[in-house]
């Protein structure tokens, strides 16, 4: 019988990746949302400056989101 032996580097990326996926870009959803919310709200209630400071978050957001999303495809690409 032969045991594997583990690659601890490549635990280790596995590891920190899930940690950026789980708790990273599911943050930057949420902020995404709280953004275009917010952005909505304001630009209604007539406050301009704080529609534009929500609206340009959303958008960086949503970057970072479709960001995460490209670089995990190319990943599996290159994979």
């Amino acid at each position: 019988m032969r045991l594997a032996i583990i690659d601890t580097g490549d635990l280790l990326k596995v590891v920190w990746t899930s940690i950026v996926a789980g708790i990273g870009v599911t943050a930057a959803f949420g902020l995404a949302i709280l953004g275009a919310g917010r952005a909505m709200d304001y630009g209604r209630e007539g406050r301009p400056i704080e529609a534009l400071a929500y609206g340009t978050l959303g958008v960086a957001a949503t970057a970072t989101v479709v960001g995460s999303l490209v670089f995990g495809v190319l990943g599996l690409i290159d994979s």
